[in-house]
């Protein structure tokens, strides 16, 4: 009898030692390298979490010491058998920040399996049903952590074929860990982020099984069996597959066009001939501030003279008019010259005004087109 709980436990550790899903998986559901507002993952932004599309990236990052921040891919119905794979890049928001990948998720029971990575080139898997969670990797004594050669400190790609309960893992393209579960048997796929963790999604693929193109190609319907040649299925798996690159190629451009039109906004010429006409208009209105006051000053001036003339022709006395009758004379004359001063002085800040509104227009018009690329 000792002898069989031995053999039970030798069995499933070779679950873990080598490949179990062998699948190919051909069939491209879902590629997203978060370049255009798709839509296939919510955001959100509030006090405990934010999740956005930034600059070609989807970021998630848990601003709480505590619980998670998950976010489901949409879907109308759960997955079954898939290989899912995205990139994750965990930020120096915190240097003990994890994040990872939801497989199997049940959004109405709160369960699915997790796998989830740290920042020292860590990895483990867990089931989580209700509020009940049970390690599938490691040992209790490290919570099911494991160190992997696979793993980087910066940037990490994750892969997991997912077919009949077994779970392989991929690390940056090699193989890693197999974790076996049939309590969940199918469900929603998402991406989660730790407590005080920040992390940056830059790719997210799903992909299926491609045994049936060559069914769906030939219009077989209703579960009737049709012989394919083999030459005929391989030109078809050939044409699925570069239609896949296809795919992926116009989202890099999409990805290139959307850069190049935000660089735009940066064109040096528009910018050098706005400094120089903000430069200009700075220019002119200090010019007209020292024209108006140089105005202002002359028609005080005027104002006074004007005042002292009422006041000698209005004035009983005869003898001090003609007394001063040389002093007026020589005022007159000033007054004229100071109101041609005058006429001249608002005839340039007439002009000076009417540049400076141009210039005015011309800065405005620029930032326009600045603002429109």
């Amino acid at each position: 009898m000792r002898i069989l709980p031995l053999l039970v436990i030798i069995s499933l550790s070779q679950f873990c030692l080598g490949q179990n899903v062998f699948t190919t998986f051909l069939d491209t559901l879902v590629y997203d390298d978060f370049t255009t507002d798709r839509n296939n993952f919510p955001q959100k932004y509030n006090a405990s979490e934010i999740s956005i599309l930034e600059d070609g990236l989807y970021r998630i990052k848990r601003l709480d010491k505590d619980g998670q921040s998950v976010t489901y891919y949409k879907t109308d119905q759960p997955l079954v058998s898939y290989q899912i794979s995205a990139d994750f890049t965990l930020t120096k928001f915190n240097k003990k920040g994890t994040a990872g990948l939801i497989l199997h998720g049940q959004t109405l029971t709160n369960g699915g399996i997790f796998i989830e990575l740290s920042s020292k080139k860590k990895y483990r898997a867990y089931k989580i049903n209700g509020t009940q969670q049970g390690l599938l990797s490691g040992s209790p004594q490290n919570k099911g952590w494991i160190k992997s050669k696979n793993l980087t400190s910066k940037k990490n790609t994750i892969t997991v074929s997912v077919e009949q309960g077994y779970f392989d893992i991929y690390f940056n393209g090699q193989y890693t860990y197999t974790i076996y579960d049939t309590q969940f048997d199918r469900g929603k796929v998402g991406i989660f982020s730790g407590p005080r963790t920040e992390v940056l999604i830059d790719q997210f693929s799903i992909k299926k099984s491609g045994k049936n193109l060559a069914q769906l190609a030939t219009g077989n319907k209703l579960g009737m069996q049709t012989p394919v040649e083999p030459a005929f299925e391989e030109v078809i798996l050939i044409f699925k597959t570069k239609i896949d690159l296809q795919q992926k190629e116009i989202a890099n451009l999409e990805k290139q066009v959307n850069k190049c039109k935000s660089m735009l906004n940066y064109d040096t010429t528009l910018i050098t001939k706005n400094i120089e006409l903000i430069k200009n208009n700075q220019r002119i209105t200090h010019q007209l501030d020292s024209t108006t006051k140089a105005l202002s000053t002359a028609t005080k001036r005027l104002n006074y003279l004007e005042s002292i003339k009422e006041d000698i022709e209005e004035g009983a006395n005869g003898d001090l008019v003609m007394n001063l009758t040389t002093i007026l004379a020589g005022i007159k004359r000033e007054n004229m010259s100071l109101k041609t001063t005058n006429t001249t002085l608002a005839e340039i800040n007439t002009q000076l005004k009417k540049d400076n509104a141009v210039l005015l227009r011309e800065i405005e018009r620029i930032k326009s087109l600045l603002e429109s690329r």
